[in-house]
């Protein structure tokens, strides 16, 4: 699809929800939700009068005169990303409830097929799913690799699990399943291959278990390192866990607790701080945590180091190759 194309789609998209939004008066997320949902049924739904004639007209003709059906994922993918920021700047979302980036998530996927070694059948699962961007950009690497992988998405929160829903109706037949848990609570854990997450940053309102070794030994904990340390229940005994993190997770004011539980329940294969460019502010600069259990295979030498910008392909190349280089390496110390 063109780029025209995806530009159109976007328009129609956008318009639709704006006026259902103003006409219903609700927020952009829910209205796209909803708009998502009749682009899903064929059919306008409608609650208490609204949307009114004029709403449904056009809604309608949304369904009708653009083919969904037949679109590819990628530009589907395209099209719904570029809607869902839009909503989440008319809506002033929180950041923790803003989508991954591509930039991010493709980073993140081709490190992650380079080493969690995915057959068809596995499971990848999304422990902070939000809208679902960064699984569904897993998930086009894996079907760009011929790979068909099971999904799971998990988030407490009933909107964004909504949001998420709506899109998986649209992007891959509903598909993946999800669920409304509060990770850190829970004790009905499926396990995954890949574990996959961009944690939310900031302080856990509940108290957390006494088992939590990074629970804080006063006030509250933090939310992205108790979810850090919960992923591994998550994983299969051989696979892989793969966090966005803050880029001072590891030696940051609270490090403390977290470099201890690694220590001694983890495995850290890798730490790579994302390139600069992608975080205005740089103190929300973020890096992928990479994390395997203590007893997986054979411990090997932290990968380390930070994407450059990907404007200078040459550097960017360098350090891709660096990143094979280690693979390569991980893999035949973990056959002797």
């Amino acid at each position: 699809m063109t780029q025209e194309k995806i530009a159109k789609y976007f328009d129609a998209l956008t318009t639709s929800t704006q006026a259902l939004a103003q006409d219903a008066n609700m927020s952009m997320t829910d209205a796209l939700i909803e708009v998502l949902e009749d682009i899903h049924t064929g059919n306008v739904q409608h609650e208490l009068d609204k949307p009114t004639a004029e709403i449904t007209e056009k809604i309608q003709r949304l369904i009708t005169d653009f083919d969904w059906q037949n679109m590819s994922q990628v530009d589907l993918r395209k099209v719904l990303q570029l809607v869902i920021l839009k909503v989440n700047r008319d809506d002033e979302t929180p950041t923790n409830h803003q989508l991954t980036p591509d930039g991010i998530g493709y980073l993140l996927a081709d490190f992650l097929f380079q080493t969690a070694n995915l057959s068809n059948g596995d499971t990848i699962i999304d422990l902070t799913v939000g809208t679902g961007n960064l699984l569904n950009t897993i998930n086009d690497v894996a079907r760009m690799n011929d790979i068909t992988v099971n999904r799971i998405g998990i988030d407490n929160d009933e909107t964004q699990l909504a949001l998420v829903s709506a899109v998986d109706d649209i992007l891959n037949q509903g598909t993946t399943e999800l669920y409304q848990e509060d990770v850190i609570a829970t004790h009905n854990v499926p396990k995954a291959n890949a574990v996959i997450a961009d944690l939310p940053v900031g302080y856990y309102p509940l108290q957390p278990g006494d088992d939590y070794e990074t629970r804080a030994s006063e006030g509250h904990s933090l939310v992205h390192h108790l979810l850090i340390e919960k992923s591994l229940d998550f994983v299969t005994d051989d696979g892989w866990v793969y966090l966005i993190v803050p880029a001072n997770v590891l030696n940051g004011d609270h490090a403390k607790s977290l470099l201890q539980f690694v220590a001694n329940k983890a495995q850290l294969k890798a730490f790579l701080q994302l390139p600069n460019e992608f975080f205005k502010d740089q103190r929300a600069a973020k890096a992928i945590l990479v994390l395997k259990k203590a007893d997986a295979g054979t411990k090997s030498e932290v990968l380390m180091g930070q994407y450059p910008t990907l404007k200078d392909i040459d550097a960017l190349k360098s350090f891709l190759q660096d990143i094979a280089a280690w693979v390569k390496l991980d893999k035949e110390q973990d056959k002797i």
